[in-house]
């Protein structure tokens, strides 16, 4: 099965491509490098900005002990680098075409549109750190904790739709957490965990092993602009005041009361 990867440029997506990789033919990554918005900290005043940079530093360094072997892309795999918003350029949709994939996948990417939506239908794959339809959008694995709400945590693999996070679901799942994990650890078990199992989600989907599951419900629409600093001092309060081991005395229930997908053919969640 061939499979085109459009994805960004940091350690955990270096890492789904080699997931991707290890188990399937993986004809091309394209890599759009993230808006450079996302850790800007120019407009807070010195207090804030200083507690954003510890904030991302503490991301990074929990990317480095998770993904740090996965340094660069494997040499051996066709790469095109793409700025900011770009993705849905002609000359991407015209590359795409030319390798002629079996699948899309998509992860960490802006919004993919037409006419790589259509032309590819049911045939692209948006692995979404999130669990929808509870969170969709950005951050979808951080306002959760805002919200007191750690049940919410994990990942979607779904067919990408117009809508953003709102196709039909392949399969989903939660992180193994324990007690002392904190927001960012939590974060990358995650990618982990997804990375691990989205080679087996595709191979099933394409023999037909898998069958989609419309989602139901509703549930909120996140957007990066959104995280202030406010937001993530709010989160770390919650931690500190007990959020996750509140959550695992609770965890059966608490799941329960926000289910994800049943278990499909590749395992356990």
């Amino acid at each position: 099965m061939k499979v085109v990867l459009l994805t960004s440029d940091s350690l955990r997506h270096n890492y789904i491509a080699a997931s991707l990789a290890k188990e399937l033919e993986l004809a091309l990554i394209i890599t759009e490098r993230k808006s450079p918005n996302i850790q800007d900290t120019s407009s807070y005043g010195k207090k804030d900005a200083q507690f954003l940079g510890d904030h991302f530093k503490a991301r990074a360094e929990s990317e480095e002990k998770f993904f740090g072997e996965y340094q660069k892309f494997s040499k051996e795999i066709p790469l095109i680098q793409v700025p900011h918003g770009s993705i849905n350029n002609e000359e991407v949709f015209n590359i795409i075409n030319d390798t002629a994939p079996d699948l899309i996948v998509l992860f960490g990417t802006s919004i993919i549109k037409d006419p790589l939506l259509s032309s590819y239908k049911d045939r692209i794959i948006n692995l979404h750190l999130g669990l929808s339809p509870y969170y969709k959008g950005s951050a979808t694995n951080l306002y959760p904790y805002l919200f007191d709400e750690p049940e919410c945590i994990g990942a979607t693999i779904h067919i990408a739709s117009e809508k953003v996070d709102d196709g039909a679901i392949l399969h989903q799942l939660r992180p193994d957490i324990i007690e002392t994990d904190n927001l960012h650890d939590i974060g990358n078990k995650v990618i982990k965990k997804a990375g691990e199992l989205l080679p087996k989600v595709l191979k099933a989907y394409r023999d037909g092993n898998i069958k989609p599951v419309l989602q139901k419900g509703s549930g909120r629409l996140c957007r990066n602009k959104d995280v202030t600093a406010y937001v993530i001092r709010e989160i770390y309060k919650n931690f500190e005041q007990g959020m996750i081991p509140r959550y695992l005395k609770q965890k059966e229930k608490r799941d329960s009361k926000k289910p994800i997908t049943p278990k499909s053919p590749i395992g356990d969640f």
